[in-house]
């Protein structure tokens, strides 16, 4: 390990930041938006998410660049921006943060399959990867993290795009409880095989993201940590969406998500923050339980 980020991690336990998609639509990004674009006129309300979780004592922010790849942008018309969209969403989360907090870019899959599923090699993947990896490291973001794959394969290019960085790379599934009390991917990838295909592949730190509830996600800490010597970092929901009124709310209270807490740790995790549903009030509980868990 090396580099001030992972130094941290190995010294203590982080904390990273919430839910960025469901915060913003609370400040008025429509379903369907392209929310990186959303950003650009509405400059406020990103920095305003931002410093929520740096308030509640978030050790990392994402960037809001989760789609910011040249084939998720190019549904929105928006392929040419790549690198702007990518500069702009890290130069919003360092705007954001104070001294001691990183600032971590955030890539998410493409929306499409590995051949032979799909159409595209393995190779053009990578560069795709590297592409939205490279305007990251060059707006001077601390490490990068890849989140929310189902797809190993997938992953396996992102990271192998990512690492041409130099940066620390994180590397993130999103896996669901199978009925021989496992956990796999939606196309099938189990948690354990994922971790130490990850590790091989020069990750630097193993993740899982989304998916399911805090409820879940200490089974899922202890298959990563159990299968890979690896840091491995957990951002659960705050539990499993429900259709309430036509809205998509996320039903657990930031007590309840802190209550899981312990257990997550005590797998041996050394990153934890929140994903979809999840507020600064999340964050906040999990600061104080992260806190009580490793007194200063």
């Amino acid at each position: 390990m090396s580099g001030k980020f992972m130094r941290a991690v190995a010294a203590r336990i982080l904390v990273c930041d919430g839910a960025m998609g469901t915060e913003l639509m609370n400040r008025g990004l429509e379903p369907g938006a392209c929310p990186e674009l959303w950003a650009l006129t509405h400059r406020r309300a990103l920095v305003d998410v931002h410093k929520s979780y740096v308030d509640a004592g978030a050790d990392i922010l994402l960037t809001n660049s989760f789609g910011a790849n040249r084939w998720k942008l190019e549904g929105y018309g928006l392929s040419d921006r790549v690198a702007e969209l990518n500069v702009f969403s890290a130069s919003v989360a360092k705007e954001a943060s104070r001294k001691g907090t990183f600032v971590v870019g955030d890539v998410g899959p493409t929306g499409r399959f590995v051949a032979p599923l799909g159409s595209d090699p393995a190779e053009a993947f990578v560069e795709i990867f590297a592409e939205q990896a490279a305007a990251l490291a060059g707006a001077g973001v601390d490490a990068i993290a890849l989140e929310t794959f189902t797809a190993l394969d997938e992953l396996l290019a992102a990271v192998e795009g990512a690492r041409r960085t130099g940066l620390p790379v994180i590397a993130s599934m999103s896996f669901s409880p199978t009925k021989d009390g496992g956990y796999r991917t939606m196309m099938g990838n189990a948690a354990g095989d994922s971790a130490r295909a990850l590790d091989g592949a020069g990750a630097d730190i193993i993740s899982a993201n989304c998916g399911v509830g805090a409820d879940e996600y200490a089974g899922i800490a202890r298959a990563l940590c159990s299968a890979t010597r690896r840091p491995v970092m957990i951002e659960p929901n705050a539990g499993m969406p429900q259709l309430v009124n036509g809205r998509t709310v996320f039903p657990m209270s930031a007590e309840e998500i802190a209550a899981f807490v312990p257990a997550i740790l005590a797998a041996g995790v050394r990153i934890i923050g929140g994903c979809c549903g999840t507020t600064s009030d999340h964050i906040r509980a999990i600061r104080r339980a992260v806190d009580k868990a490793q007194p200063s």
